[in-house]
């Protein structure tokens, strides 16, 4: 359907086509009509008013606004990727999605990778790669599938309590003097377990052994007490006070940082475990590699998940 231009830069009828393009051919030349009219009326009106044409059909025009919003409306399609209806759903899903396969996908990566005999520079891109690809694909897929069933108007059950988060129930109150007491026990059993792979053993039929490198002796012990003392005196603290803080969190990323480097930096040369421990229990070269590799990617992550749900934790209080 068309009509004479209101002016001479047939803004209404440039208008009126941008909207309608994307409708059914069948309504097409309805939704054109009854918009021409609107125009018109409303220029019409400013005219009485005082306005020029020109500056009339502008300013209806600008009222009107964008024509793929308008078109939207007309035809009942909507301008947004996921709707409210799904999009929490669809939220809870991802997160349960990328937590639980992407740390998977890179550990097994590496592992894959390191059993080849790669060096650590040449595992650390290919893992960060893939991982990042996979979690890309996860995504996408995720989201058009959610995407799929806004459009459908399919439906979804009704939200019910028993879809409230978790809470810890001990946040928020002083520790009891069950939980100091299984505090300093665990805190011993720790230092327990450090000494006994730190100091030097005489084994039968192997001589004077160690699990850690006995290059590392008295440092490892001492460093290693020290960031388990600091750590325990941290949660203690932070249990007595029933809460975490910015700054508790902070402290408790940089004792984690520091096992991180101490472990990753050792492990990545070679200088964490005594040569002749390793060589008495017979592990071949592809197992050490393959040890290495999870040792460092677990240490990583464990610190990763805590520094990050101390913050977390922080910023709920």
């Amino acid at each position: 359907m068309t009509s004479e231009p209101i002016t001479k830069d047939e803004y209404s009828d440039r208008y009126v086509e941008a909207v309608t393009r994307a409708l059914p051919a069948d309504k097409r030349d309805d939704y054109a009509a009854e918009l021409r009219s609107s125009i018109r009326d409303q220029i019409d009106d400013r005219i009485e008013q005082g306005d020029e044409l020109a500056a009339a059909e502008k300013a209806v025009l600008n009222e009107f606004g964008d024509p793929a919003v308008l078109a939207a409306r007309y035809s009942g399609h909507p301008l947004h990727l996921l709707g409210p209806r799904w999009y929490p759903t669809w939220r809870r899903i991802m997160r349960i999605i990328l937590w639980s396969s992407l740390p998977a996908v890179a550990l097994g990566v590496a592992i894959g990778f390191a059993v080849e005999g790669r060096p650590f520079g040449g595992i650390l891109a290919p893992v960060v790669g893939i991982t990042l690809t996979a979690g890309a694909w996860i995504f996408t897929i995720t989201t058009l599938t959610f995407v799929r069933l806004d459009r459908a108007d399919a439906p979804i059950g009704p939200w019910t309590v028993d879809w409230l988060p978790s809470r810890d129930l001990n946040e928020g109150k002083p520790s009891g003097r069950a939980e100091r007491v299984a505090g300093i026990v665990a805190t011993i059993l720790a230092v327990a377990g450090l000494i006994v792979i730190s100091i030097p053993w005489d084994l039968p039929d192997a001589g004077r052994l160690s699990v850690l490198d006995p290059m590392l002796w008295p440092w490892s012990l001492i460093l290693g007490i020290v960031l388990i003392v600091a750590g325990a005196v941290l949660t203690a603290r932070v249990r007595a006070r029933g809460r975490w803080t910015t700054g508790a969190a902070v402290l408790n990323t940089a004792i984690a940082t520091v096992w991180v480097v101490l472990i990753v930096a050792l492990t990545v040369t070679g200088r964490l475990f005594d040569p002749s421990f390793v060589e008495f229990i017979d592990i071949d070269l592809d197992a050490q590699r393959v040890i290495a590799v999870c040792l460092v990617a677990g240490t990583i992550m464990l610190a990763g998940w805590s520094a990050v749900d101390r913050f977390r934790r922080a910023r709920r209080h």
